[in-house]
């Protein structure tokens, strides 16, 4: 009986998880085809504004790229934990819609401000993420009593881990500054115009 419940868990975790484990597996088959051709990854990943050459379709491509295994592993783990908390609450297409919307813009803005003079080739999907993180918090806020007996479950402590500790260098960090702040920004508009409402 126990087993059976396990594997309705984990069934019911899958499907309802089904956009972020997709997304996971689509970072993982672009890892090894710019592992194995790295010109692939030079012509998808963002750079600074004046190196774009009107290449506009960069800025959603960078959030799918990873520069090596750790960076895929933790943006993974992470992605499926919010994945976890939010898709329940607002629905599989919303949190892809979040993900993919505004890690495109935290790319938009990184591409005009994170200027060095360089190509500076950026990518990954922490950006996303963190948005994800921005819209957890707007319903936290906004819906409480969703989010009751949440707090010790392992995809939280994951979450609230890599919201503090992915923050390795200034650039990470401005990244995660525009995705947060565009997924506040969002989340905060669906939530007004009631496309993200309480659970029944």
């Amino acid at each position: 009986m126990e087993k059976n419940n396990i594997t309705n868990g984990v069934s019911a975790w899958m499907k309802s998880n089904v956009v972020c484990i997709s997304l996971v597996m689509v970072f993982v088959v672009l890892y090894l085809i710019t592992s194995v051709r790295p010109a692939v990854f030079a012509g998808l990943a963002t750079c600074d504004i004046e190196y774009l050459n009107h290449e506009y379709y960069r800025w959603v491509t960078a959030v799918f790229l990873h520069f090596n295994l750790q960076h895929i592993f933790f943006n993974s783990l992470a992605l499926l934990a919010a994945g976890s908390l939010l898709s329940p609450l607002i629905g599989r297409m919303k949190t892809l819609l979040l993900f993919v919307l505004c890690g495109a813009l935290a790319e938009v803005v990184y591409s005009f401000i994170v200027n060095n003079g360089m190509g500076n080739y950026g990518a990954g999907s922490s950006g996303g993420i963190f948005a994800l993180i921005a819209a957890l918090m707007v319903c936290f806020l906004r819906y409480p009593n969703d989010f009751s007996g949440k707090w010790y479950r392992p995809d939280t402590i994951i979450v609230i881990l890599f919201f503090v500790f992915a923050n390795d260098n200034i650039g990470s960090f401005m990244t995660h500054l525009f995705g947060f702040t565009i997924g506040i920004i969002i989340s905060f508009l669906m939530v007004q115009f009631r496309l993200i409402k309480a659970k029944k």
